[in-house]
């Protein structure tokens, strides 16, 4: 039976309802309150955040000036938005909301799977919690404020001011307390997108697939472009959801049902 077909059976009491709901969802509510204490909380405690060693393996791979700066440079004009800034903006933007879409579809429509994708969020994001604690890391944009990367522009921030949107655009500052500005390895906006892929591959279509592989590609690409992460931060983003989606079923066979 669906969820939406157990809501709307009388049956089912509304109390019973909001507490499997509350419950089910507790664990997204116990990943950003870590997330949250990470950034404001102990911050201040970690250790200092590498800067070099990301530049060096994109240097390593693809020569000098590194991939962000190349991009930045083709594509991108300060003061002017183009369609392709854009589009940019809605694939970077889509990490905030697409995780919360896809478990909430899959709580309404089968609850088992929903638990199945839940566990694996939660597994892969406390991963690269814990990586933000042991080996803070500072983003292309932030290195190039600091003299350590060519000029590149944070635009995520510049473009929503742009668009007159400027709340927005406070979320991503050094003083929002929403923003870890040093949590850029593993790439978790890089990683979602292959979890999901990888989630649905067996029951969806070749449509689904194949929108999904895009996704990943673009969020990749516009992850690059917009200066937010490296591609060596993308790569181990990719690798953590591989690494996750390898050992999770083998420890839950373990466990046992």
């Amino acid at each position: 039976m669906s969820r939406v077909h157990e809501l709307a059976t009388p049956r089912v009491q509304p109390f019973r309802v909001v507490l499997r709901f509350v419950l089910d969802w507790l664990p997204l509510i116990v990943v950003l309150y870590v997330y949250d204490m990470i950034h404001n909380r102990i911050g201040r405690f970690l250790p200092a955040a590498h800067t070099l060693p990301q530049i060096h393996a994109d240097q390593l791979l693809f020569g000098t000036p590194i991939p962000t700066v190349r991009m930045q440079r083709a594509w991108y004009v300060p003061g002017r938005v183009r369609g392709w800034d854009l589009a940019a903006l809605a694939i970077y933007t889509s990490h905030f909301f697409a995780s919360i879409a896809i478990a909430l579809v899959l709580w309404l429509r089968a609850r088992e799977r929903y638990l199945r994708f839940m566990a694996w969020f939660v597994a892969l994001t406390s991963i690269g919690y814990i990586t933000y604690v042991l080996y803070p890391a500072v983003p292309p944009w932030l290195a190039s404020q600091r003299g350590a990367l060519e000029p590149t522009h944070r635009m995520v921030r510049e473009l929503w001011d742009q668009l007159g949107h400027h709340g927005l655009a406070a979320c991503f500052s050094g003083s929002s307390i929403y923003a870890n500005d040093v949590a850029a390895i593993p790439s978790l906006h890089a990683a979602y997108p292959v979890m999901f892929l990888r989630f649905v591959w067996g029951t969806a279509g070749r449509a689904m697939r194949v929108a999904l592989v895009l996704y990943a590609v673009a969020m990749a690409v516009t992850l690059v472009y917009t200066a937010e992460h490296y591609v060596v931060d993308i790569v181990l983003g990719w690798a953590y959801a591989a690494v996750t989606a390898f050992v999770l079923p083998r420890v839950s066979s373990r466990l046992g049902p």
